[in-house]
């Protein structure tokens, strides 16, 4: 069943969620417009539920799509649109991510996305969506859940010249460091989202870099065998110079720090094994100590807040109720539109 009659909901840029979001003044123009069923939808039923971008002028556009429940489907006729990393499929999803050229986002938005409501035909279901809209940027992904961003680069680096390269990189005014992954959700996000895979990250145990870390968070350097213990460290950002990991093999999490080590790592079986790499072997989220001197790609971490999108993302959401303003489509507004067509 396609419903017929909708309610029109529309907000302008406000902050919210988003993957792989930029910034730029002007955005403070644009707008997304979504155009609901005006009444439940029986489960199992379809509805088309299109959704109106104006005021965008970035080269790219990222969008993403949430809804409480039941599935999204967005038709993808011209094959202009790529997923995320960490989302698999256009249909039949409770969240789609993706992003292509403005014309090619504008026009798969407005005519083809649909929504399956949850449940049996006896059933019924009001559409909660979020649509959060922004610029897209090559590599650069954005977790709500703690406001940072992230960069995966290709370039494979020794884990020392990562180091400093992510050190010598800014983004929204914040200087970079290789990401320290401290809790199970930022792991989750880091490996479904970002599109690393066996990347350096910011755990190291080499006693040279250990020292290093330590060095830069005004803490004093110590002489102990840090790789041969498997004492892990996050070399720089905020938890710079913190141990969070001890022993190998069967490591411990320090001080009740998260890690998330593949099994039987760290081991340190050969010479300079001793900084870490996530999705090790392709398995997502899981950690591994390598030779500090091979090349590898590298993820980089920024500190940025939710403030730092405010002015870069636009979004509709009555999921929360909190960034739409949805009304139904009164007899006499759509007179009054068609009025503005004449």
């Amino acid at each position: 069943m396609n419903s017929t009659s909708i309610k029109r909901g529309l907000v302008g840029a406000v902050a919210a969620m988003l993957v792989f979001a930029g910034a730029s003044t002007s955005m403070a123009a644009s707008k997304v417009t979504v155009d609901l069923p005006n009444e439940p939808v029986a489960g199992g039923e379809s509805a088309n539920v299109p959704v109106f971008l104006t005021g965008f002028t970035f080269e790219k556009l990222a969008v993403t799509l949430i809804v409480d429940e039941g599935t999204l489907t967005v038709t993808d006729s011209n094959s202009a649109l790529t997923l995320n990393p960490g989302y698999t499929d256009l249909a039949n999803q409770a969240e789609i991510s993706f992003f292509g050229d403005t014309a090619a986002v504008v026009s798969a938005m407005e005519s083809g996305v649909s929504w399956t409501a949850p449940g049996e035909a006896d059933a019924q279901t009001e559409l909660s969506i979020r649509v959060q809209v922004g610029e897209y940027l090559v590599g650069t992904s954005y977790d709500p859940a703690t406001g940072h961003s992230y960069k995966y680069v290709t370039t494979p680096l020794t884990w020392s010249d990562a180091a400093g390269a992510a050190m010598a990189m800014t983004f929204k005014g914040k200087t970079g460091y290789l990401a320290n992954i401290t809790t199970a959700a930022e792991n989750d996000f880091i490996s479904n989202k970002s599109g690393a895979e066996d990347i350096w990250f910011g755990a190291t145990a080499h006693p040279t870099n250990v020292n290093s870390a330590l060095t830069l968070a005004g803490k004093p350097t110590i002489s102990a065998d840090t790789q041969g213990n498997g004492f892990y460290y996050w070399f720089a950002g905020p938890e710079g110079g913190t141990q969070f990991s001890t022993g190998l093999v069967n490591p411990l999490a320090f001080g009740g720090a998260y890690n998330s080590w593949a099994t039987g790592e760290p081991n340190n079986a050969g010479p300079g094994e001793s900084c870490g790499v996530t999705n090790w072997g392709g398995i997502k989220g899981n950690w591994n100590d390598l030779n500090c001197g091979r090349e590898q790609s590298y993820l980089v971490e920024f500190d940025t807040t939710a403030a730092d999108f405010q002015s870069s993302v636009t979004s509709f959401d009555n999921i929360t109720g909190e960034d739409v303003d949805a009304f139904p489509a009164e007899e006499e507004v759509v007179e009054e539109e068609d009025k503005e067509l004449a």
